[in-house]
């Protein structure tokens, strides 16, 4: 962030940037004109990924290692705890690192079946709204990626559990392993507790104190998002969870926050390359609204941002935000809990240039 215009920016130093625990003033500096960056009026409603927002991913891990190795020996797969930890260990890296090819099967797949199903009779605003699982993208995309989660788990433990090979695997269908991976997920999602510190008691004050609204708007499930908020007990502060599922349309494109935005009945503000936000003279009284977009996603900040959003990354890692590959994030913040003195600081400044005005 560069210096407001030099006539303000004593005031808003000493009303605004006193509140700002965070240090963007260094290497996040941004080379275009400091008004660009804030909001034309306050924001009333945020949207927050989950992992790497509200949990801590390097936490979650090694609970999920713990979990899933309680919870497949019980399976027909049999087993014991170390083989199965043992296998996710090996597994996960490289399973994560197809994640965008999975990504790209599902699509392809789910337009197959959309196709087929409209062909076949059904309704077609039934199907683009993805209410059938059969034709729903994000349910297409966890069926490939769970069974070639689990068939990689079972390749690696077989050497370990002879039985699984020779006995057990020539038994099952893959919709009996889609269901054993599907069962030990919801049994880990269930249990991990990950928050940041500190990123539960700012989530109440956001929804208590300050009366934001508040939804997800994350690439897990609705099922998995309510799993895992009740698990933190915070499910109180959201009014509404967005995931994959809802919009029919994975965590992709600027599509996903389109559809998200107008599921909420936002008409958020259009912003140019820039950041300005473009002044539409046919809008009645109050204009459109103002989103902010909390992310650990640079790519997913991008596609925020072409949708209209206010876009905060959350990392601890020391950017430039002037270099062009950063031009659609507008701050960084290194966790959650520095979002209510940003808030605010944008506040103090509506206040001071409507108190000019």
């Amino acid at each position: 962030m560069i210096p407001y215009c030099p006539h303000t920016l004593f005031l808003f130093f000493s009303f605004s940037f006193s509140l700002l625990k965070f240090r963007t003033f260094s290497s996040g500096h941004r080379t275009h004109p400091m008004t660009l960056k804030y909001p034309s009026k306050m924001p009333a409603t945020i949207f927050l990924d989950s992992g790497g927002v509200i949990n801590d991913n390097s936490l979650r891990a090694p609970q999920w290692l713990r979990y899933l190795g309680e919870f497949l020996p019980t399976t027909v797969l049999g087993g014991t705890a170390q083989v199965w930890s043992a296998a996710n260990i090996e597994v996960v890296k490289p399973f994560f690192s197809r994640w965008h090819e999975y990504m790209t099967q599902a699509i392809e797949l789910a337009a197959q079946v959309q196709a087929e199903a409209i062909a076949a009779g059904q309704d077609r605003g039934t199907v683009e709204r993805g209410l059938d699982k059969a034709t729903n993208v994000y349910w297409i995309f966890e069926r490939v990626q769970l069974l070639i989660w689990i068939k990689e788990m079972c390749r690696v433990a077989g050497p370990h559990h002879p039985e699984l090979e020779s006995k057990i695997l020539p038994s099952l269908t893959d919709d009996d392993l889609h269901q054993v991976a599907k069962s030990a997920q919801v049994y880990a999602i269930e249990r991990v507790k990950a928050a940041y510190p500190g990123a539960i008691d700012t989530l109440r004050n956001l929804k208590a104190s300050q009366g934001y609204k508040i939804y997800t708007s994350s690439g897990d499930s609705y099922e998995d998002l309510v799993a895992i908020m009740k698990g933190l007990d915070v499910i109180e502060c959201f009014d509404d969870m967005y995931g994959s599922d809802r919009v029919n349309c994975l965590k992709a494109s600027r599509l996903y926050y389109d559809r998200i935005f107008e599921r909420v009945g936002l008409r958020v503000v259009r912003r140019d390359a820039s950041g300005r936000v473009m002044e539409d003279p046919e809008e009645g009284e109050g204009g459109r609204d103002e989103v902010v977009v909390l992310d650990d996603s640079i790519k997913a900040l991008q596609w925020a941002r072409e949708a209209g959003a206010r876009t905060i990354l959350i990392t601890d890692k020391e950017l430039d935000l002037s270099l062009e590959a950063y031009s659609h994030i507008d701050y960084k913040l290194k966790a959650l809990t520095e979002l209510p003195a940003l808030l605010e600081s944008w506040r103090t400044r509506l206040e001071i240039e409507g108190a000019r005005s």
